[in-house]
């Protein structure tokens, strides 16, 4: 009785038996078997041990001649001892492994189980010349050794028809520590070469930082061979002196064979005869140049090598701006030869009385065939607490010139500007005329001495002298009037105005209120400062940087926050944090009885 089974098949009984097992062809790819004899047969399989009988191992090749851009086929085969692996370092001395497969199958023969297992190995030669293929360890066995002979390509066909060429170039002999470096790596294909991977060259010291940016693709004849080149451009920042080594960059393809049979056969109709694989492989020539150190010229606090910086800015379109009211100026640093993460952010000093809230910075960086073009964008918030004329300093970035070698410095000169008083908070504060001067200003407008009769002025003296005696009556009249009488108290606001302005702080409060509850800036922002005209109505405070110097620490901290919100939303503090109905209850309490007494009074000096 024989029976062969392949775990990767499936089983199943045949239609007509005769007690033995057979294998029939009419299902390809299946067995079929009693189902009688199948349930002691399984029961007798799982009984046994896996590895029953002794690892037998042997080894065989393809062939035993070959070139050495051709591969061959080693297959390991191990009978028994399926849990045992092949330990394959000693083929890597004069070996690359390509690809590997493995094949298990189980056979019972008059009752004794047999398992196989296959290992495939795609092995191509490193080297030209009689290779030996050392025994491969397996558990307690090894296979026999084997000899492989490997041919040299033909002289004409190395020099004439060389398959793959890579050629690696630099832009310069030497460069400064953190200088942009370009390296050119071409990759010449011939015809039929299909490339499997391109491996880009290593750099011989540590911490270099090596970049793809540019990659080409065209066509070229070089020694009379036409080629698909594969151009690429890598920038390199070296970040340690010394000598910079580049090599190491790896091609490897194939060519002949069917690259697709399904698009041969609808080509021609007929699929063409498999061609035999040959391995493509090519590697580049060594490139170095010598990595400088920061030269002792540079007087700057911090390194920067470029081929081309500048500093520009806009955002403020005239010198003139409101006092109170934000205005945003955004400066941009441009350079050529440097990755925007390497460009310093703008630090600059306010004059006093200006305020500044610079946001994060936006890099960019575009990579082209010429190297890196990169800027960095900065957008600065200004906001003047006073009216007057301010100086913005002069931005200044001192850089080195990798093409002059010489320093350089990139400056944004310094600008005036003029905050002008703001209008709203002009209307606020203006005193407004009462009704009695409006109307003699309106009597004098009137009564405007345009025309001059000759009549009026011959009785001007007479008018002077009757003038003057009337003043003199009058200031006689208040000296005795003022002897007589006590002084009268200042006036003091009625008790209906009283309540109204208490019902329109109240109303204000409430707004505050919602205002940080729904966390509305700008309506906190209006709220804030409609609440300072009703506890400061003679003076308000225009904005918010005058109304934090106006109340206590606390309540100070609050406005500033909000402050900081609005103009520089990057800001990490959380301004509706503030329990803000708490802080005012707090300072209104804290001031004493006579004092808000005293706040009811008109004030002498407004």
């Amino acid at each position: 009785m024989l029976l062969i089974l392949d775990v990767t098949r499936c089983l199943q009984p045949a239609a007509g038996h005769d007690g033995n097992f057979q294998i029939t062809r009419t299902m390809p790819e299946f067995f079929k078997i009693d189902t009688r004899n199948l349930a002691p047969l399984m029961v007798f399989l799982l009984c046994l041990p896996a590895g029953l009988l002794q690892a037998q191992v042997q080894s065989r090749l393809s062939h035993q001649v070959t070139g050495l851009d051709q591969p061959v086929q080693l297959t390991i085969e191990i009978e028994g001892g399926q849990e045992l692996s092949p330990d394959l370092t000693p083929l890597e001395q004069d070996f690359e492994i390509l690809s590997r497969s493995t094949q298990q199958s189980i056979s019972v023969i008059n009752g004794e189980m047999t398992a196989k297992r296959s290992l495939k190995l795609t092995l191509l030669p490193l080297r030209a010349g009689r290779l030996t293929i050392p025994a491969i360890q397996v558990g307690d066995q090894a296979t026999q050794p084997l000899l492989l002979q490997v041919e040299q390509q033909p002289q004409e066909e190395t020099q004439a028809t060389k398959q793959a060429l890579i050629e690696l170039s630099l832009n310069k002999d030497s460069a400064y520590l953190e200088e942009e470096i370009l390296l050119t790596l071409k990759l010449y294909q011939a015809k039929g070469v299909r490339g499997e991977f391109l491996d880009p060259p290593e750099p011989s010291l540590e911490d270099t930082q090596i970049s793809l940016i540019h990659e080409d693709r065209y066509s070229s004849r070089k020694d009379g061979v036409d080629y698909r080149v594969v151009e690429r451009v890598y920038a390199l920042f070296a970040r340690q002196t010394g000598t910079l080594t580049l090599a190491g960059a790896k091609f490897r393809g194939h060519s002949g064979g069917n690259q697709d049979p399904f698009s041969a056969f609808f080509s021609n109709g007929f699929p063409s005869r498999q061609q035999p694989s040959r391995i493509i492989r090519a590697e580049s020539n060594q490139v170095s140049l010598e990595i400088l150190p920061i030269p002792p010229a540079f007087t700057g606090e911090r390194w920067l090598p470029a081929k081309n910086l500048q500093i520009v800015e806009n955002g403020i379109d005239n010198e003139m701006a409101l006092a109170g009211s934000p205005i945003t100026r955004r400066v941009m640093i441009i350079a050529d030869g440097v990755m925007s993460n390497h460009l310093p952010t703008i630090e600059q000093a306010m004059p006093s009385g200006v305020k500044l809230y610079p946001e994060s910075p936006q890099l960019n960086d575009k990579p082209n065939r010429s190297g890196i073009s990169s800027s960095l964008q900065q957008s600065l918030t200004l906001i003047a607490t006073d009216p007057g004329n301010y100086t913005l300093p002069s931005i200044e970035i001192p850089w080195w010139n990798t093409e002059t070698r010489q320093q350089e410095i990139a400056r944004l000169p310094a600008r005036e500007i003029s905050f002008m008083p703001n209008p709203t908070a002009i209307a606020n504060n203006q005193p407004q005329p009462s009704t009695a001067s409006q109307s003699s200003e309106q009597t004098s407008a009137a009564e405007s001495p345009t025309a001059v009769t000759e009549e009026s002025a011959d009785s001007f003296p007479w008018m002077a002298t009757l003038f003057g005696l009337a003043w003199l009556v009058t200031l006689s009249a208040w000296w005795f009037s003022s002897r007589q009488k006590q002084p009268k108290p200042v006036a003091i606001k009625k008790p209906t105005q009283q309540r109204s302005d208490q019902t329109a702080v109240e109303k204000v409060l409430q707004q505050l209120a919602d205002a940080y509850q729904d966390k509305d800036g700008q309506a906190a922002r209006d709220a804030w400062l409609h609440w300072a005209q009703l506890s400061w109505p003679d003076n308000p405070p225009n904005n918010l940087s005058r109304l934090a110097k106006r109340c206590d620490p606390d309540l100070a901290m609050a406005v500033d926050a909000l402050e900081r919100a609005i103009y520089s939303p990057n800001s990490e503090v959380s301004w509706s944090d503030y329990e803000i109905l708490k802080l005012i209850e707090t300072k209104d309490s804290a001031q004493p009885a006579d004092k808000a007494e005293q706040s009811l009074l008109i004030p002498l000096n407004p």
